[in-house]
């Protein structure tokens, strides 16, 4: 334990990085530009260099100069001259850099300093809330990761940024697109219909993938998720709730190999079909693919493992089957209520992470009983989905077929029922119904239930 004679350390802080900042700024309008990206007022230790930075940013922003006579005027039009040490100290901030040079790298120093000042700072509201009775310990637990994650964000992005920035950024974007006419802005699907579609999944969307039972869901998002993991080689995480790690596994052997689940599961392979596992398993061994097979899952839990799974391994793709089987933080009166809860936190966390998050869910019984293509009411137990989601795909058969055997490929029972060799490849409708940032539309492609495999056409 600490001895409580001692007296209380200062917070970090440097103080000549913190001149030579300022200096830097009042000699190059590149290194105020670079500043006024990467640091916000608080992130200076001592309060008279906030009051000269937050005064040279607005008197730039008012006349796109600064300089010292300009800002001698400025501050002691704010009666903050004398305070912040007067021309002398002004003089003596342009004299403590004689080149703008190292403005980048005494830019880093004094914002570590801020990010290690405000880790402190999280570390003690965490410390106080941890002793108090009064909240449960999931709500600290979310709470303290949602709070240290803003910590690393404040470190990775800097402070709140301007709309001239944003569009620089915007611009530079469009730039890349422009010079590559055609390329992809999101993570792919494996699908070139579906990805004209969308473009691809975009960053910090959130994605439904509803259906009713049987319909092949799982499969679709198995299909993309090996296509990204073992063409694209591009990091993934699946949080499945209702099939375990090893069955998962084993689909995904079958979709990659094209090998009929049947004779996967019975044993029933040929020397070749044995060859093409062998030869595939050195490949799917490297897989960045990341599986959690936890049949009870609230929602807290999934935001802090896919915090931590992101941050560990740079995640770009997230899944989660399926939506209705999170359950919430806590109990409510009504289950639409607990839905929405879990539809906005999985949106949330599809902005915080800027990855795509795809969430497998179920549809109610009308699309079946009326033999009709999937609306955004048929959306089970909440409207808050179809409000949530940036982007909702359906799940069709376009031959008008329902599901021959409710989740058929999940159950081992069920599949020792059905023979295999008599199910042909059935024509699907993917309907993207939602795009809040581009088009609707549809594209065919065929399931081939036992390889549950899609392809187009």
């Amino acid at each position: 334990m600490a001895d409580a004679t001692m007296p209380p350390r200062a917070l970090p802080h440097d103080i000549q990085a913190e001149m030579g900042v300022l200096g830097s700024m009042l000699l190059s309008p590149d290194a105020l530009f670079l500043a006024r990206e990467r640091l916000h007022t608080e992130s200076f230790y001592k309060l008279t260099h906030q009051d000269i930075f937050k005064a040279m940013v607005e008197l730039f922003e008012a006349r796109n100069t600064v300089d010292i006579i300009l800002l001698r005027d400025e501050l002691k039009q704010r009666d903050q001259l004398e305070k912040v040490g007067g021309v002398a100290y002004l003089t003596e901030l342009m004299d403590a850099v004689p080149t703008s040079a190292n403005a980048e790298y005494y830019i880093e120093i004094v914002r570590d300093h801020a990010v290690k000042r405000h880790l402190i700072n999280t570390a003690g509201e965490i410390l106080n809330a941890s002793y108090s009775d009064g909240r449960a310990v999931e709500d600290l637990l979310d709470e303290a990761e949602r709070q240290m994650l803003a910590v690393r964000h404040m470190r990775e992005h800097g402070a709140m940024r301007q709309m001239n920035q944003l569009l620089e950024a915007v611009m530079e974007r469009l730039d890349r697109v422009h010079q590559n006419p055609g390329q992809l802005t999101g993570v792919p699907s494996g699908f070139a219909k579906l990805d004209e579609i969308l473009n691809g999944f975009q960053p910090g969307e959130f994605i439904v993938v509803a259906a009713r039972p049987g319909m092949g869901k799982t499969s679709l998002v198995l299909n993309i998720m090996d296509y990204l993991c073992s063409v694209e080689r591009r990091p993934a995480a699946l949080y499945s709730l209702e099939m375990r790690a090893e069955q998962i596994v084993s689909n995904v052997l079958c979709i990659h190999n094209e090998i009929d689940t049947q004779d996967f599961r019975k044993g029933k392979l040929s020397d070749t079909q044995w060859k093409d596992i062998e030869d595939s398993i050195d490949d799917l061994q490297g897989l960045p693919l990341y599986l959690d097979d936890s049949p009870v899952l609230t929602v807290h839990d999934l935001r802090a493992r896919a915090r931590r799974i992101h941050h560990q391994h740079q995640v770009q793709f997230i899944a989660v089957d399926y939506l209705q089987l999170l359950m919430p933080n806590r109990t409510r009166d009504s289950r639409a209520v607990e839905v929405g809860e879990i539809s906005a936190a999985l949106k949330a966390l599809a902005r915080e992470l800027s990855v795509p998050v795809v969430a497998v869910s179920q549809l109610n019984r009308a699309v079946e009983k009326e033999q009709r293509e999937p609306r955004m009411s048929d959306l089970r137990e909440s409207g808050a989905i179809e409000q949530d989601a940036d982007v909702v795909i359906f799940l069709h058969r376009s031959d008008g077929g329902g599901s021959e055997e409710p989740d058929w490929e999940r159950s081992s029972a069920k599949q020792s029922e059905v023979n295999t060799e008599s199910l042909p490849g059935v024509p699907f409708d993917i309907v993207v119904a939602k795009q809040r940032n581009g088009p609707t539309g549809k594209c065919r492609l065929t399931f081939w239930k036992r390889f549950l495999t899609f392809k187009p056409g």
